[in-house]
């Protein structure tokens, strides 16, 4: 069960839900947004985890505060039990304090973007992307699932309502932050421009993706059925809109009824 729960996030998740172990994972899944010094190589490999999944100006202020709180050592003895699946209550307490607080600080940073540095972001944006290039960035995962054409039609749709929409860019910005610094920037731009349902290629990418990770035929093409029966594309990715919770029990509810059946 945990298992085709995890390939159907994997497949169809818009923003990357990473599972992974440790104090940096720790600090993504809570992320919605004295002195002591850890060494360098201590310090890089927090970052280098933590801001895969998560801000990196969140990662960075919350590893100043264990910096202030905690000694190397101890530290790195709590996050190896902590990968290993040993939770120091206080420790993991610390952590959602301290993410609490930097996501609020870092909040309370993005609301302060003014119309105007929004305006100069826009322009300086608009003429330097090019719709050729932003397309061509369209992630391999995108491509795995919608199929290059429509990944390329897709990104290309969002390019055009950020360039022919300027006012609506400028303000997505004052409200969410840089798209560089929040991983489910501009979501609303993508709901609008996935395909109402599911194509003959999407469909097919699914079946294969499923079966190459261990899931048989009969049960993936299940959970597709029970998808196009409750579902439109369009309104199944819009779920992701609501966060990972509700998207991961989206996709435990599909999974679950094949499971039955």
């Amino acid at each position: 069960m945990r298992n085709v729960k995890l390939l159907l996030i994997g497949l169809l998740v818009i923003a990357v839900y990473a599972v992974a172990g440790g104090t940096a994972s720790f600090v993504a899944k809570k992320s919605k947004t004295g002195e002591f010094s850890f060494s360098e190589p201590t310090r890089q490999a927090f970052l280098k985890d933590c801001s895969t999944n998560a801000n990196e100006s969140v990662c960075e202020c919350v590893l100043g505060r264990l910096q202030g709180s905690y000694g190397e050592k101890e530290y790195l003895k709590l996050d190896a039990e902590l990968q290993h699946g040993y939770e120091n209550y206080d420790f993991t307490e610390f952590l959602s304090k301290a993410v609490a607080a930097c996501d609020e600080e870092y909040e309370a940073a993005a609301s302060r973007i003014t119309e105007e540095d929004a305006k100069v972001f826009v322009e300086k944006w608009v003429k330097t992307v090019k719709k050729k290039d932003f397309v061509s960035e369209c992630p391999l995962e995108a491509n795995a699932f919608y199929g290059k054409k429509d990944a390329e039609k897709i990104c290309g749709c969002i390019y055009d309502r950020l360039t022919k929409d300027k006012k609506r860019f400028e303000q997505v910005i004052m409200e969410e932050g840089y798209p560089e610094d929040v991983e489910r920037w501009g979501i609303d731009y993508f709901v609008e421009c996935v395909p109402e349902k599911l194509t003959p290629e999407m469909k097919k990418n699914f079946i294969k993706y499923m079966n190459q990770n261990g899931v048989p035929k009969s049960m993936a093409q299940c959970i597709l059925n029970t998808f196009e029966r409750e579902y439109s594309l369009k309104s199944f990715v819009a779920s992701a809109k609501k966060g990972e919770d509700m998207f991961i029990l989206v996709m435990t509810m599909l999974a679950s009824k094949c499971l039955v059946e």
